[in-house]
Formats: structure tokens, sequence, C-alpha cells
């Protein structure tokens, strides 16, 4: 999938100020990412019974109902093994697809410049600056890239 590229709604890393750039990520060295897919359509009207406190319980066959569309998971599939990215796990109930693959792969990927960065503390992270972007065919397909930016989530309260 080439041609035109549009940015992943909600993927900006930037936050000036509270990082700064530390050096280049080696672009030989082997990462991970997960791929997070949209759920099917039919998924609304669970979301309005899960809400409503109206929800029956279901089996795992009615659930993968609910999952990626076979078509999209195929689709995003296709175009992380044409950037060389090899798939390690793929759950079409929980939406998502393992890839592994060089820095530089997952760069060409997802069209971003891995670096280590660190923040005000001195803690050392793998992240990129701007925002992933995807092949426009895919955009409303992917939701989520995870595991490119690997900033500390969380603070000792000590």
């Amino acid at each position: 999938m080439s041609g035109p590229r549009v940015a992943l709604s909600g993927s900006s890393s930037s936050r000036e100020g509270e990082q700064h750039s530390v050096s280049a990520a080696n672009p030989d060295e082997q990462i991970s990412a997960t791929i997070v897919l949209r759920r099917r359509a039919s998924a609304a009207k669970l979301g309005e019974e899960l809400l409503a406190g109206t929800a029956q319980p279901m089996s795992r066959e009615e659930s993968a109902e609910i999952g990626a569309d076979p078509e999209e998971l195929a689709a995003v599939r296709q175009f992380a093994e044409a950037h060389g990215l090899k798939i390690a796990g793929e759950n079409a109930v929980s939406r998502t697809l393992r890839v592994e693959g060089t820095v530089q792969q997952m760069d060409n990927a997802f069209g971003v410049q891995l670096a280590w960065f660190e923040d005000k503390e001195g803690h050392r992270f793998l992240s990129y600056r701007g925002a992933i972007s995807i092949p426009e065919g895919l955009q409303g397909s992917i939701v989520a890239v995870l595991g490119l930016d690997r900033r500390p989530a969380a603070r000792p309260r000590c």
C-alpha cells in the first residue's frame, strides 16, 4: 500500500519541554509494536446494551462477530508485511496485530523517526516526534499503534 498517507488521530507524541532527544535509535535494533484495529459496526449495538445494562452473555463465536473485520485485518497484515514486518501474533477478537521488525522498518511503515529521549528526571526511553502516519486506504481501520512510544506512563509516589 503506497500512496498518500494520513496522520493517525491521537498519535502525536511531542510534549515540548517535557523531553529532549538524546540520540538516534539504532536502525538495526529489533523492536515490536501492536496495531489495534477498529471494531465492526455490529459492536455499536453491544455498546448501547452494555451502557443500558441489558447486554446478555455471549459465546466466543458471538464475540468474534464484534472483533476486527477479516478484510480489514488482511489489509493491515498486507501493509505490515509489505514493510518487512514479521507478524508475531494476530487476534481478530481483541482486534490486534503484533508486529516485529527493525527500527528502520518501523520508521518506514509508520512514517516516524524513532530516537532515544530523556525526560526532566533523566529517564531514557524510545519514542518519536510528530504523529504516526498510515496509508490513506487504512484510515479508520487502524485506531492505534502501541509500543513505539515507550515513555514511562506511571510515576512512583514515594
